[in-house]
């Protein structure tokens, strides 16, 4: 099992939640997902990993490959996940896509198509 999260600084040198000194900016073939995919934290599989997270939703802003921590290239990488202010770092494992439509949204719109 994978147990650790990168400790590099990120791009602007200061440090984040998980860090991204040598992340790939921009889409990889066969990785996961895709920079800027909207994605939920759905599960929290290591015990470095920050629950604060869980459930929270953000954009793909960088794949990591070097850090140590087990990744695989381009299928399973350290994905950097940013959330208005700060960079957490998570496995392919532990996030979802979302669509762009909120569940609310989703079921509103459900709803009035079902009284018309």
């Amino acid at each position: 099992m994978k147990l650790r999260r990168s400790k590099n600084t990120g791009y602007s040198g200061k440090r984040t939640a998980g860090g991204a000194l040598y992340g790939i900016y921009e889409d990889v073939a066969g990785a996961p997902f895709r920079i800027g995919q909207r994605v939920r934290v759905a599960a929290i599989i290591d015990e470095t990993a920050d629950i604060q997270f869980l459930g929270k939703e953000g954009r793909v802003a960088y794949f990591e490959y070097t850090c140590g921590c087990g990744q695989r290239f381009p299928d399973d990488p350290m994905i950097g996940v940013l959330f208005l202010d700060v960079t957490a770092e998570f496995w392919k494992e532990e996030l979802e896509t979302i669509s762009h439509m909120s569940a609310t949204s989703s079921s509103r719109s459900a709803t009035l198509q079902s009284a018309n």
